[in-house]
């Protein structure tokens, strides 16, 4: 008996220590093995972050399945985390390989692919994006696009986030592929349908890398059903028939040395390492390149346009303040270039208090610990997933006086000049993979803003309020609700 009573106590003991978090850990939710931390319906997930900034301070841990997920809610501890070598990778997810072996593109890959992809993607920005002639010239003829297509609705209620995309993609494309689509070209369409399926089915997805075991619960087919494995599968593989198709016809076309976009760039360095037994340049990454460029250049400076035409139609006094501004800055029938940036201070006010307040990725990119660490005191385990508690930062009165108020006069000083350093500001991230893309979405931003606000004026639709709450579908975006918007031509 005395046998059987130590054994169980040692059963007791074993599983204690299963389910207990490790001391030296960050403080916050551990749960159950295999299933973590579930949290009863009710609040959002957004809620969920603020209780634990609140419970917990700058830096919690929350075990979500398998997944040991660390949220850091400091800018400093940000800072000095996202430029350590140890928290430079991407974790290794399905979710992130899409399929592969391992990781392709700019976003999700490792070491030396994303180092080849990253200081090529950099080079070609600068090359053929900011301060050239032609991209700002495709920027302003999207954004006078916008005008037009609004001012046609005029009277009636006005959709904005459909065409706000359009818009940006046709930017995107411009820099990567040299082309400009109409909206009703059928490849236009296709591309935008591929997207949106794409981006709808991510979060199911993301089961096999948080639940992984669930796998083995049922049957194959219905387990690639649950993920929408089928449907991510399908649609990367409709995104890869339609850049393999660009790329063999630049392949056709090109003139070396005479790169005439980003495609044309990555071709000429294909072939220039062609006899490198360790290059990384092939179609397929290719191809995944400018996915990602796609991916995160289109749906993040849309949604921040998007947003920007809410904020504005809510709060009428600052939306005229600004177009004071652009009246006085800019001639009739002129648009907005680089060159006017430091002319129009509320303007960049304006922009940059709607990254904050949107905050559209939430929980920022995940990057992983490659080794066992330690940050701000705590154990970091191997494997663990970092995350920048983005929305939290941007809304703490830490870093922000009232911070649930859309307040671009916080980034002016004193005699009204814009001030572009702010600590608490990570709409880009922060670090050793800070967004590559930074430069031109800011340039996209202030060409769009200045055009449509100097030419437009945008309200609520008459007696309707407009919904500020992010779109729930997807909760870890900070995407916005598409809203019809009144909109006027100004004179």
């Amino acid at each position: 008996m005395l046998v059987e009573v130590v054994l169980f106590a040692v059963f007791l003991f074993l599983l204690l220590q299963v389910l207990k978090k490790p001391a030296n850990y960050p403080p916050g939710r551990w749960g159950l093995p295999l299933v973590g931390y579930v949290p009863l319906p009710g609040p959002t997930i957004q809620d969920h972050f603020r209780n634990l900034h609140k419970k917990h301070g700058n830096i919690y841990l929350w075990r979500i399945g398998t997944q040991v997920m660390v949220f850091v809610n400091d800018f400093r501890l940000l800072r000095e985390a996202f430029n350590r070598q140890e928290f430079t990778e991407r974790p290794d997810w399905m979710l992130y390989k899409t399929n592969e072996n391992i990781a392709l593109g700019v976003v999700s890959s490792n070491n030396l692919i994303w180092h080849n992809n990253r200081r090529f993607s950099l080079r070609q920005l600068r090359d053929l994006g900011m301060g050239k002639s032609k991209l700002v010239e495709a920027v302003q003829t999207r954004a006078m696009w916008l005008v037009d297509r609004f001012s046609k609705r005029v009277g009636n209620g006005t959709p904005i986030a459909l065409p706000i995309k359009i818009a940006i993609t046709n930017v995107i494309w411009q820099l990567v592929g040299g082309k400009q689509f109409e909206e009703d070209d059928p490849k236009m369409t296709e591309f935008d349908a591929i997207f949106k399926e794409f981006l709808d089915s991510e979060t199911l997805y993301a089961i096999q890398d948080f639940l992984p075991w669930v796998r083995y619960l049922m049957p194959a087919f219905l387990f690639k059903r649950l993920t929408k494995e089928h449907v991510v599968i399908n649609t990367l593989d409709r995104f890869l028939k339609f850049f393999y198709e660009e790329i063999d016809e630049h392949r056709a076309t090109l003139i070396p040395g005479e790169p005439r976009d980003l495609i044309d760039g990555y071709l000429m360095e294909m072939e220039g390492k062609k006899d490198d037994p360790d290059t990384t340049f092939n179609r397929k990454d290719l191809a995944f390149l400018v996915m990602d460029l796609f991916l995160a250049g289109s749906e993040t400076t849309s949604s921040t346009l998007t947003w920007m035409l809410y904020y504005l139609s809510t709060n009428p006094h600052i939306q005229r303040k600004l177009q004071v501004e652009l009246d006085a800055v800019i001639p009739e029938g002129y648009q907005a270039t680089l060159e006017d940036k430091p002319r129009l201070p509320y303007c960049e006010a304006v922009i940059h208090e709607t990254l904050r307040k949107s905050s559209l990725v939430a929980t920022g990119v995940h990057h992983v610990a490659s080794r066992d660490t330690t940050l701000g005191g705590y154990t970091i385990p191997k494997g663990a997933v970092l995350n920048t508690a983005t929305l939290t930062i941007h809304h703490d009165p830490r870093y922000w006086d009232k911070p649930e108020e859309f307040m671009p006069e916080r980034w002016l000083d004193q005699d009204g000049k814009f001030v572009s350093k702010k600590e608490g500001f990570v709409p880009f991230g922060v670090g050793k993979r800070q967004c590559l893309g930074e430069s031109l979405a800011r340039m996209e931003l202030l060409i769009f803003t200045s055009t449509l606000l100097h030419r437009l004026s945008f309200a609520p639709l008459p007696g309707k309020t407009l919904d500020l709450k992010p779109d729930p579908s997807n909760p870890f975006l900070h995407l916005p609700v598409p809203q019809e918007l009144h909109v006027t031509v100004r004179t």
